[in-house]
């Protein structure tokens, strides 16, 4: 059932979003650079390492990891890209081919993953919504703690069902949530991280 639902509205919405789509891409290369999408490792269901694409949004430049100490390099554009989450719509094509679903875990950078035990969110497709970002749209910040917390809350509850209510609430929270707090001293983990020189490292290490 949840397969069913992914394939048929991640299906219709390419048809409808597709010349938004190549209008963005087109858009990303002239106002941030080439190549316009670009492509990481994510860890999808059971620990499989796919090559996840994004449209880009961030300017050329150094790398930390997280986008609340990358703000220098995005430009107007790609604030734009960020607040419609547009550089988002590749997601489709991966719901479409089975690698992710419309409701579940986020499919984050396999770094991201390592101070943390990622186990029980990788039982189940990353997603391009869920609790964890339910919880970003309303309240404009999230820990990586409380990320996995609500990733394990998800794969317990998982649902047709919940699946929609998650779908429902996510587009009701994104017309009126909340703006996103990208202060790089916002979360413990995120001083954390800059004190290990942007690094993720286990607490016992850190």
């Amino acid at each position: 059932m949840i397969r069913l639902m992914d394939l048929s509205i991640s299906g219709c919405a390419i048809l409808f979003l597709w010349p938004i789509m190549i209008a963005v891409v087109v858009l990303s290369g002239v106002f941030i650079g080439l190549p316009p999408i670009f492509v990481s490792e994510r860890r999808g269901l059971n620990g499989t390492v796919f090559r996840h694409m994004k449209i880009r949004s961030m300017l050329a430049g150094p790398q930390r990891g997280r986008v609340f100490f990358e703000l220098d390099r995005i430009n107007w554009f790609g604030r734009f890209l960020r607040s419609s989450h547009l550089d988002e719509t590749p997601d489709l094509l991966h719901i479409l081919a089975g690698q992710m679903s419309l409701v579940g875990p986020r499919p984050l950078l396999l770094k991201a993953l390592e101070p943390v035990d990622g186990s029980v969110r990788q039982t189940v497709k990353p997603g391009w919504t869920g609790p964890a970002q339910l919880w970003l749209l309303r309240r404009g910040l999230l820990s990586k703690e409380l990320q996995i917390r609500l990733d394990n809350h998800y794969v317990r509850r998982r649902s047709p069902m919940y699946n929609c209510r998650i779908l429902a609430a996510t587009v009701r929270y994104f017309f009126f949530g909340a703006r996103l707090n990208l202060s790089p001293s916002a979360t413990p983990d995120r001083i954390t991280y800059q004190n290990n020189g942007f690094e993720y490292l286990p607490k016992n290490q850190s």
